[in-house]
């Protein structure tokens, strides 16, 4: 589960970190050369980075520097692996939002459409309508006309196929 937040970056400058380490540190038996009995050293006094000297005695100053600038450059890269995950999660944010702002207005518009389709409908149901109360006032009318005297029941003297051009086409015969 820990190397479930390292990435790849991290995790290949920690493999090359132990990798440039000398074999001596992770296997002693690999070390060329006996040990050499300890030399009397000359009594110094304890500087103010004792236990720095101390600890550190056995390891060699490059061996060291190498060591101390590849974990320097592991921490800077996991930081800055951090700080682009922060970016990415900071626009994904801002693009979910203008995703969310893009649905509703789409919504938004879809809903006037439907009301514009659906107010659309209506008007062609209302002229359709008047277009045939047109249609029958004009054919009384023209029956009237016809038979000058009382208004007979001429609705149904003249075929249909007469008025079907005013049918198909009105603007023709007005």
């Amino acid at each position: 589960m820990a190397l479930n937040s390292c990435s790849s970056g991290l995790v290949v400058t920690a493999v090359v970190a132990l990798l440039l380490l000398p074999a001596q540190y992770y296997v002693p038996e690999l070390c060329l050369g006996g040990e050499s009995p300890l030399r009397e050293q000359p009594y110094t006094p304890p500087s103010a980075f004792g236990w720095f000297d101390i600890a550190f005695v056995h390891l060699p100053p490059l061996d060291l520097f190498v060591s101390v600038t590849l974990l320097v450059l592991g921490m800077s890269i996991y930081l800055c692996e951090w700080i682009q995950i922060k970016l990415m999660e900071r626009r994904i944010v801002k693009l979910n939002q203008y995703l969310g702002a893009s649905v509703e207005r789409l919504r938004a518009w879809d809903a006037q459409r439907e009301r514009l389709e659906a107010t659309l409908r209506t008007v062609q149901s209302a002229t359709a309508e008047y277009e045939l109360l047109l249609y029958l006032l004009l054919r009384q009318h023209r029956c009237l006309v016809a038979h000058a005297g009382p208004p007979s029941n001429c609705f149904f003297e003249k075929g249909l196929e007469e008025d079907l051009t005013f049918l198909r086409n009105p603007t023709l015969n007005a």
